[in-house]
């Protein structure tokens, strides 16, 4: 079926069940950024393949909204299905509800899957389409009507990440949470995100892309009676000496039935869908936030030491193909290509697992492009000249990895060196920030721009997002952006958290460009102040720095930083030519 097919043969369900407009998002039942297959619902209905996105379809129009990182994505993406683009948080651009006021009549009727949707999302949507006089509905998952071959609930096979990694055993991490659901006097808390659930059972999967996490949810027991219910998989015997393992679709049935017995039911109504807290129980379910996302963030010295050697190791495969690509370009290479070339270096080194996420290898004009993904057919070829901006990172055992770097691949304009020494800047003047203890991401996000506003100049996209340990490359409850009525933005950083620093700019139609590094919070010398340590390690291309441009500490935070790249990295070199690569790469300006 095309787009075109698939909308209709949705209006015509939405005709059957007397529906007017039917909202489509990105999510899945455990609200995950990237989902499994199965709840690809979105990617299928509309072609577009960004990691964001709401499409909403009424008997006679189809519109998808989408955030700054992937405006160029979805008008490529999107071009010739009828589906109209709305470039979400422009001041001109509605909200989807304000929309659906100005389309439906009064009293019409407005459905979602609340299998997907969480409970907080639906109490929002609820009560703006109310303001419109307009009624959500949430019983129908109108999809499945029309997605014959939809993919089934995934179960691969887990194993458990040892304490040798993860610092702290399972079982710990889940008496943990057991002795807080009793301080909450629950007598059962329901855990439905599915790295949350990782992280406290040191459980790790594959059943999604580039994160190792298994899809399933977990009931905790104040009692000590807990259970995890997930597909059929290999893997799980070491968790059954404390778990009773019931099949994935006996969630609901569950919930009903401890809720039929008066007891207790808590449940993150961030994380939660509306369906599973209507079989909590509804309002009589204790809506409280789950704890896991501030314990995660905040890794212990096992795992960050471990960080820090995965970041060393992970130097090296991107050195190696920085290295190839002057050999490859002569002969021929796109940008696919180089991405499946990084991957195949990185699965070289023994802790690695899979990728974090697909490599963005953008160049040229499409390097402005800020999460674009290079086709199998179709990749731009790369040339001896001009900017290649690569996002990348891996998933390892001893950590998750995430890096950009713009390189220059020959001859580059003086507005590209200026542009690229102008988000250098910001990256430099937040990587050395001191800040107070109960400082926000709200707070510092100017830091990194402020090179860029003074020649009028910004990006659209955040400054920096959470990292999980062997998680989720975006992971909460923090991260750096300017949106300061963001929750994320307006919780306090707190050492042990590790975070992204990666400003950027795009120019539309030419070039983008991004550098970022992974940054630790720890203790600053005084009492009750932080700083930054960087703990990415790679060489921030030479070449494209206007070195007149830097301030005096600018200037020595780079030749620093390149002298530990060099102390750090260089040993795990092998091959002299790589040495003196390396060598050459980190010489002081």
């Amino acid at each position: 079926m095309t787009v075109t097919e698939k909308i209709a043969a949705l209006r015509r369900v939405m005709l059957e069940t007397q529906i007017d407009a039917y909202i489509i998002p990105s999510t899945d039942p455990h609200q995950s950024e990237y989902p499994a297959p199965r709840w690809e619902s979105r990617i299928w209905m509309s072609g577009f393949t960004g990691s964001a996105g709401t499409l909403v379809v009424t008997l006679h129009e189809a519109k998808l909204w989408t955030d700054g990182r992937y405006y160029l994505q979805a008008t490529d993406q999107l071009a010739g299905t009828g589906i109209e683009l709305m470039k979400d948080r422009l001041p001109d651009t509605p909200s989807i509800e304000d929309w659906l006021g100005s389309t439906l009549l009064s009293g019409q009727q407005v459905g979602c899957d609340g299998r997907v949707v969480s409970v907080n999302t639906v109490r929002r949507m609820r009560n703006k389409l109310a303001k419109h006089d307009l009624k959500l509905v949430t019983e129908e998952d109108l999809i499945r009507k029309i997605w014959k071959d939809r993919p089934a609930v995934p179960g691969k096979s887990v194993f458990e990440h040892k304490p040798d990694y993860s610092g702290v055993p399972w079982q710990e991490r889940l008496k943990k949470m057991q002795d807080w659901v009793g301080e909450q006097h629950l007598d059962y808390y329901l855990v439905a995100a599915l790295d949350e659930i990782a992280w406290l059972l040191n459980m790790r999967g594959s059943d999604i892309d580039f994160n190792p996490l298994a899809v399933c949810y977990l009931v905790v027991g104040a009692k000590g009676d807990h259970s995890l219910f997930s597909a059929p998989r290999p893997g799980l015997e070491p968790w059954k000496a404390l778990l009773e393992v019931h099949d994935y679709d006996k969630m609901s049935s569950f919930l009903r039935r401890i809720n039929a017995l008066n007891a207790d039911i808590g449940l993150d109504p961030a994380t939660t869908s509306a369906r599973l807290c209507m079989y909590a129980g509804d309002d009589k379910a204790a809506q409280i936030a789950s704890p896991i996302p501030d314990w995660k963030a905040i890794k212990n010295e096992v795992a960050i030491n471990h960080l820090r050697e995965a970041l060393r190791q992970d130097a090296v495969p991107l050195l190696k193909l920085r290295r190839w690509l002057d050999q490859a370009i002569p002969e021929g290479v796109n940008e696919y290509e180089v991405g499946a070339k990084l991957t195949a270096l990185r699965a070289e080194l023994p802790l690695y697992v899979t990728d974090s996420f697909p490599p963005i290898v953008g160049y040229g004009p499409r390097g402005a492009i800020i999460h674009y993904r290079a086709p199998y057919r179709g990749s731009g070829q790369l040339a001896a000249e001009g900017l290649l901006l690569i996002d990348s990172g891996g998933q390892y055992h001893n950590g998750t990895t995430d890096i950009t770097r713009t390189f220059a691949l020959g001859p580059v304009t003086e507005d590209m060196k200026r542009h690229f020494t102008l988000v250098l800047q910001g990256h430099i003047d937040l990587a050395m920030a001191r800040f107070p203890k109960s400082t926000s991401g709200v707070q510092l996000d100017t830091l990194a721009r402020r090179p860029l506003w003074q020649e009028e100049l910004n990006y659209g996209h955040g400054t920096g997002h959470g990292v999980g340990f062997f998680l989720n490359v975006h992971e909460g409850p923090v991260g750096i952006a300017a949106n300061p009525r963001s929750p994320m933005m307006q919780r306090p950083l707190k050492p042990g958290m590790v975070l992204s620093n990666e400003p950027g700019y795009y120019l539309e139609g030419a070039y983008g460009i991004r550098t970022e590094n992974l940054v630790l919070v720890t203790e600053g010398e005084r009492e009750d102040w932080l700083r930054f340590e960087t703990l990415t390690l790679f060489p921030i291309d030479r070449q494209l720095i206007v070195k007149e441009m830097l301030s005096p500490a600018q200037l020595a935070w780079v030749n620093d930083y390149h002298a530990r790249v060099l102390a750090e990295v260089g040993p795990l070199l092998e091959d002299q030519e790589e040495q003196a690569w390396l060598t050459a790469a980190c010489a002081a300006l």
